[in-house]
């Protein structure tokens, strides 16, 4: 009789703990850089205009407006280097912790005068969101953030999808974006 109360005790157990909530995703970091670089092909200093040519052959002239430093080192020939850089981070917050405030900043800078041109700005958000809901057949997840309106948002990274499976109504996310922009000419080849 026992040996049968102890498989009636371990099989109760088994269909709990398959009716219990799966384990809560890791944090995850999801990163992409792309770079650009194209070749200065002309210049019209008086209107501080710049024409480049990218590596696909198209051309295109951008106006280098009165804050591009050092404008008169740029020469035919030189490359046009462009950087962006995303980020962002997902992180399930712990019960009964309180929400941080949300945060926000922004970052700018530019060359030196005699440096080479360049610039780079970027900014990051720091907040937590509600999850209301993830539709699995979409992969979409609904969310309410601190500001009290609800987004919705499809989630396209497979990295993405396998964290989202695992949230639930109610759950409570820190959620961490940020991206930045630099631009440089360096000399030609």
């Amino acid at each position: 009789m026992q040996t049968r109360s102890f498989f009636a005790a371990a099989a109760a157990l088994a269909l709990l703990s398959g009716c219990a909530k799966p384990t809560p995703p890791e944090p995850l970091q999801i990163e992409n850089t792309k770079r650009v670089e194209a070749t200065v092909i002309g210049i019209e200093k008086a209107k501080r205009l710049v024409s480049l040519r990218g590596a696909d052959g198209r051309t295109v002239t951008v106006e280098a407006g009165p804050s591009v430093r050092n404008f008169d080192q740029i020469k035919v020939g030189d490359r046009v280097v462009a950087t962006y850089f995303e980020a962002i981070g997902f992180e399930l917050q712990q019960p009964g912790v309180a929400a941080a405030p949300s945060e926000v900043g922004l970052v700018a800078g530019r060359a030196a005068p005699g440096e080479r041109p360049a610039a780079a700005a970027g900014g990051f958000l720091r907040t937590t969101v509600v999850i209301e809901s993830v539709d699995p057949k979409t992969h979409t997840v609904t969310f309410k953030g601190q500001d009290g309106l609800t987004r919705a948002i499809p989630v396209v990274t497979q990295e993405g999808r396998a964290f989202a499976s695992r949230l639930r109504a109610g759950d409570r996310v820190d959620v961490t974006y940020e991206e930045a922009v630099a631009i440089s000419v360096e000399p030609g080849k």
